[in-house]
């Protein structure tokens, strides 16, 4: 499969398996990313875990290294922050699978001007709620075939001037996705269900309510197995629509850093980065 993604887009750019960067910028969001991390001292809310439907969707093993500091090689956070600080005057940006927060909290310190929603079928984390200024909130029905069985809910935030939104629900629930129309995510993180039909079901949303802003990119982690047949799928079946430039598969690290091995991480864009 990979050697005929590499096929397809040759005239292009290829599937590329590191990512350049400049080094003054990427030291900077390195210092700025490990400062974010400095100023929680605990992820975890033991109340908030408990009544979770997937424990944020964090494992025993991994939840040990949560509060842990991380030394200075590159995550996948520092390159999303990387890419936002060079390529996105204003951000409008959209997260998948929010889970105790740490990607989002360091991507909210490092910007001064963007929007920010975060979708989970969790409650946003106490954590990160506290240091949140309250707006407003609308409810709905969760569909009853759903593992979530409370009511879905969307927030509003304030977080130093920036706007926060947070929806809380099924990703397999079409009329929350509804509930993003309107909007033009220009840098999209996939990190929810990690199955190959979950992550084409969200492409299949983005696309049905028009949320990809004109300049985008779109972040998977974790693509192991069948999953990176879906984000080739994916490639191949909207290249055309999208005009894709770019493409990575990377080995990098994630939000505990080298406490655990790297992740394998997709990325797609309609611009060179």
């Amino acid at each position: 499969m990979l050697e005929a993604i590499k096929k397809i887009f040759a005239p292009k750019t290829g599937v590329k398996k590191s990512f350049n960067y400049q080094q003054p910028l990427m030291d900077k969001v390195i210092e700025e990313n490990r400062h974010a991390l400095s100023l929680v001292n605990n992820w975890i809310d033991a109340a908030a875990f408990e009544k979770s439907f997937f424990k944020y969707g964090v494992p025993d093993y991994i939840k040990i290294h949560l509060n842990k500091p991380i030394n200075k090689s590159v995550t996948y956070t520092d390159i999303m922050a990387y890419i936002l600080k060079k390529h996105f005057e204003e951000l409008n940006y959209l997260e998948i699978g929010v889970s105790v927060g740490k990607n989002f909290f360091q991507l909210l310190e490092s910007t001064n001007n963007a929007t920010f929603t975060g979708f989970d079928i969790e409650e946003i984390t106490p954590v990160i709620e506290r240091r949140l200024i309250f707006k407003e909130k609308s409810e709905w029905e969760t569909p009853v075939k759903s593992i979530k069985k409370t009511k879905s809910s969307f927030k509003k935030f304030d977080y130093k001037g920036l706007e926060v939104n947070y929806l809380c629900a099924d990703v397999w629930d079409e009329n929350s996705w509804a509930k993003l129309k309107g909007n033009k995510y220009n840098l999209v993180f996939s990190d929810a269900l990690h199955t190959p039909d979950a992550i084409l079901f969200e492409f299949e949303m983005l696309v049905k309510y028009e949320l990809l802003d004109e300049k985008f990119v779109i972040v998977w982690d974790d693509l192991v197995g069948k999953m990176r047949n879906s984000f080739f799928k994916i490639i191949k079946k909207y290249d055309q629509k999208y005009q894709i430039q770019d493409i990575y598969l990377l080995a990098v690290n994630g939000w505990i850093g080298e406490n655990e091995t790297p992740h394998s991480l997709g990325i797609i864009s309609n611009f060179l980065l």
